[in-house]
């Protein structure tokens, strides 16, 4: 249902987006996780054909996300991270311009997306906090009929009870048969509402597994200080994957046996090793170099 394949976007000189490969089929939800500035959320616009891409291919229900845009909006429903919304409009006459350009909008969806939230789409929206400016965006989206779903970022400005009960919304969406397309700042979000979990960190996706696998992972993650800068650009040269660095020192992260990684280490000099197990979203976000919001 959503495709791309060798997706690359970029402004300026460096690919914001690069090479990206995915599918989501009916019944599935991919969570893209990674740090701000990633690029997730262009992916996402790339699907919904806001931007043209320098590179590749993207599709969704067999039609170009770009080159038959209008057609693809009559399939997939999509949630920004920021709703645009009218600051001198009511909810209901945003909810009114949506029933009546979008089409297919579904009241009884709608109803149920406001009971499963605790909110209620009615009042002013200048008067409406950050939480339900970006409910009343959301429920644009899940109340249309849609074969996809597309949301950037939905878990942003939301409270705990709302962010759980939003997890179980996109989990009844997948299970319901639409294909869900999410990105979050936060892997424990992914975790909870999707099927699937994608990594993207500087552009490009770096793991791709299910939810159930990602739970299960322990991520060792080393930090090295080597003897110069050069040694420390030559290891990560040859090592190649997952690897920061910041002058002399590099943090590494390796998701299995570290027998290969010390005897590439052994081909330098060596001033300080230390590591050891980090899971979850602790070290997820030590190795991307991002914090908790």
């Amino acid at each position: 249902m959503i495709e791309c394949a060798g997706l690359t976007k970029g402004f300026g000189e460096a690919p914001v987006l690069e090479d990206l490969t995915l599918k989501v089929a009916p019944g599935e939800a991919l969570g893209l996780a990674g740090p701000a500035g990633a690029g997730k959320s262009v992916a996402l616009r790339l699907f919904m054909g806001l931007m043209r891409p320098d590179a590749g291919s993207a599709s969704i229900a067999g039609l170009d996300c770009f080159a038959q845009r209008k057609a693809v909006h009559k399939h997939a429903a999509f949630a920004q991270a920021a709703p645009a919304l009218d600051a001198r409009a009511h909810a209901e006459d945003y909810i009114g311009f949506v029933r009546r350009y979008a089409g297919g909008f579904s009241a009884k969806r709608a109803a149920a997306f406001e009971e499963r939230m605790g909110f209620a789409a009615v009042g002013h929206i200048r008067r409406m906090g950050p939480e339900d400016r970006k409910k009343l965006g959301l429920l644009a989206a899940f109340a249309l009929e849609r074969d996809a779903l597309l949301l950037d970022e939905p878990f942003t400005s939301l409270s705990p009870m709302a962010r759980a009960a939003l997890a179980g919304l996109v989990r009844d969406e997948a299970e319901g048969g639409r294909a869900v397309l999410m990105t979050a700042h936060a892997l424990d979000d992914a975790r909870r509402a999707c099927t699937h979990i994608g990594i993207i960190r500087k552009g490009k996706l770096v793991v791709s597994q299910s939810a159930e696998a990602m739970r299960h992972v322990r991520q060792k993650v080393y930090h090295v200080t080597f003897a110069s800068a050069n040694e420390a650009a030559g290891f990560a040269r040859e090592w190649e994957d997952a690897v920061e660095l910041i002058g002399a020192r590099a943090l590494v992260a390796v998701p299995a046996s570290p027998q290969a990684f010390i005897r590439t280490l052994a081909r330098y000099e060596v001033v300080d090793l230390t590591g050891g197990r980090e899971e979850g979203e602790e070290g997820f976000l030590r190795f991307h170099g991002d914090e908790l919001t």
